[in-house]
């Protein structure tokens, strides 16, 4: 567990820094659906869209030493019949992975939706990856279903895996 990485909400002013460690994150990592260099959101968009989404989206961050290694966005279900639903996607910088920062990440993105009264957690993961499918079944998390084939990688194709979690 990583004991000098605080987890907290972003904060407006670290927008810039915020979207440059998304794109280090797609520029690293094969087990996204982005592709490297493929997201073209400005500031602006992304400013707009927290607007936007005002209460419905939370993005808590993971830092260390004063740089972003990491975040969570969980976003609370529009419509009514839906509420208490919640939908997470995550990353962690590949330098910072196998320190307990996605655990932390997770931990704190459940106490933030129990505190809105979410009985449920849902995400999305590529069947590649591999070691956030362990995160995710250590943190009580099961798979609900499989996408076959739903996503083109550089070696073919890749399962979506949906998995869930109910909040105690």
């Amino acid at each position: 567990m990583s004991s000098s990485v605080v987890i907290r909400p972003l904060e407006w002013l670290e927008l810039p820094q915020y979207m440059n460690l998304r794109k280090s994150i797609e520029d690293e990592a094969e087990h996204l659906v982005v592709s490297r260099g493929e997201r073209k959101e400005t500031i602006v968009h992304v400013a707009a869209k927290m607007i936007l989404t005002g209460e419905r989206t939370r993005t808590l961050v993971a830092v260390e030493n004063g740089q972003l290694v990491g975040y969570i966005n969980t976003i609370f279900a529009k419509f009514k019949k839906l509420h208490g639903n919640a939908y997470l996607t995550m990353a962690v910088k590949n330098s910072h992975r196998g320190l307990g920062i996605g655990t932390q990440l997770l931990e704190a993105a459940e106490n933030l939706a129990k505190t809105r009264d979410t009985r449920r957690m849902e995400l999305e993961v590529l069947g590649n990856n591999t070691g956030a499918i362990k995160l995710y079944k250590k943190m009580g998390y099961t798979k609900e279903g499989t996408k076959k084939n739903a996503v083109k990688t550089e070696s073919g194709f890749d399962d979506v895996i949906f998995m869930a979690k109910t909040l105690v």
